[in-house]
């Protein structure tokens, strides 16, 4: 009897256990599949996450663009509006040269001109300078130091530009100019030391020689090599601040 019972005990603790042992089984493959559906889940979120980013940069990439274009647009708007308004000044400075030097203009000392890059003022060599010399005579004096009252007040840059006919240094001035261009360039050194000594602010002031290159009439006439042969002061719209006097 006793045997029988033993028997039956140890049959029904071999099945307890037994049965543990498929719930422990089954409780981890419950885990497993969990485990695996919020991995599942979790690179789910991941791609959503990059896809987000990805979308995320691509409008950041297009918001950039936009602000270049902007930028771009109100550079072109602002531009033409100082270009508007330099005009305007550029017209008003003409028209102030124009009335002020009228009596020059009318004698031909000087012509005035109204440019898109500025004013121009042209000097003929004969109201300026004596053949072959680069100081300014007495009548030359007279104007500049009126051209130089008008530009005290006048923020632009001045390039005063020398230029000569095209027929070579004679013998003669050679050992004082070599060529034209020395010859240039010292009768517009020449004008640029008036108009500083008569006020006109030196750091504004700009020294070039173009020799017998850019001519404004034929060179194959007397007359047309006497136009030629002279100094211009180009009143570039390029405020000049703080120019040292």
């Amino acid at each position: 009897m006793k045997n029988k019972i033993r028997l039956i005990l140890v049959g029904a603790v071999s099945f307890i256990v037994l049965l543990a042992s498929y719930v422990s089984q089954g409780a981890d493959d419950a885990l497993v599949k969990e485990r695996e559906a919020l991995a599942e889940k979790i690179r789910a979120l991941e791609a959503e996450l990059a896809l987000t980013q990805k979308e995320k940069d691509k409008v950041a990439q297009e918001l950039e663009a936009a602000k270049e274009r902007i930028d771009a647009t109100n550079k072109v708007i602002i531009g033409s509006y100082e270009r508007m308004m330099d005009t305007k000044s550029e017209a008003a400075l003409y028209e102030k040269l124009v009335n002020s030097l009228a009596a020059e203009v009318e004698s031909r000392q000087i012509t005035i001109q109204q440019m898109q890059s500025g004013v121009i003022l042209n000097l003929p060599e004969a109201v300026l300078f004596d053949s072959g010399s680069s100081q300014v005579k007495q009548s030359g004096t007279k104007v500049l130091n009126k051209v130089a009252r008008e530009l005290l007040d006048v923020p632009y840059q001045t390039v005063v530009g020398g230029f000569t006919d095209n027929v070579p240094i004679s013998k003669r001035l050679a050992q004082q100019f070599p060529s034209n261009w020395d010859l240039a360039a010292a009768r517009a050194t020449s004008v640029v030391r008036l108009l500083e000594n008569s006020g006109v602010p030196k750091g504004r002031l700009v020294v070039v020689s173009l020799g017998e290159n850019q001519p404004i009439a034929s060179n194959d006439t007397a007359e047309g090599r006497a136009q030629n042969r002279r100094i211009e002061i180009r009143l570039r719209p390029v405020i000049i601040e703080n120019a040292e006097k």
